[in-house]
């Protein structure tokens, strides 16, 4: 890439993809790691009053799932679980004095762990001129 240029959003397509200002050309391979960032604020060391830099808002992290000379396409590649459920069954045999016991101590005859579903995170608000910088 070259080092003169700073990767930039160029597009938004959607919340899950962007369209970035560098391709090919500058070094960019499919399935390249980026992280979108947007400059914010100064930060100032509390002792010293001295800038420290400037804070980088991470807005998400994309994979390139495509690349043409001047530009590529990046993809949120950032996964969030949904959280487990667990599902505890008795046994309906009401005559049975063990279930009884069971539904009274509330211990279950079975239990089903389901795993979390994988979603993913949408980049955070991206704009066009938002800043990405390769991982």
């Amino acid at each position: 890439m070259s080092q003169n240029k700073q990767p930039k959003v160029a597009k938004v397509v959607n919340t899950y993809m962007v369209v970035l200002n560098v391709g090919s050309e500058d070094g960019v391979d499919i399935g390249d790691d980026y992280i979108l960032y947007r400059v914010g604020e100064d930060i100032l060391d509390p002792d010293t009053g001295e800038s420290l830099g400037a804070y980088e808002q991470i807005l998400g992290r994309g994979t390139v799932t495509h690349a043409q000379d001047r530009i590529c396409t990046l993809e949120s590649s950032e996964v969030k679980d949904s959280g487990r459920k667990v599902v505890r069954k008795f046994s309906r045999n009401s005559h049975s004095a063990l279930w009884a016991i069971g539904s009274a101590l509330a211990m279950p005859s079975e239990e089903v762990i389901e795993e979390p579903e994988k979603t993913l995170r949408p980049f955070s608000d991206a704009e066009v001129g938002d800043f990405a910088k390769r991982v």
